[in-house]
């Protein structure tokens, strides 16, 4: 995953950096201006943004307003073992 593609996938789930930023837990958003501007995302970050793409999945299809968080995260992973 490029950072073109980083920034295309935010944009069209309707996300800014800043909200981004949050759902990463990044400190800084110039760290993901940075990232979107890269050729190379690190892997770490990759597969966060395939979670989190999940996450806006289930939430479109369910239509839930609940806010997930890492422990619920790993709650529902457990559970489809």
């Amino acid at each position: 995953m490029t950072g073109s593609d980083l920034k295309a996938w935010r944009k069209a789930i309707g996300w800014t950096q800043s909200h981004l930023m949050t759902e990463l837990e990044v400190k800084s958003r110039q760290t993901v201006a940075a990232w979107e501007k890269t050729q190379r995302l690190p892997r770490l970050v990759e597969l966060a943004i395939v979670a989190l793409d999940q996450v806006e999945a289930c939430r479109k299809s369910t239509e839930s307003l609940e806010q997930f968080t890492s422990s619920s995260i790993i709650s529902l992973a457990r559970g489809l073992r």
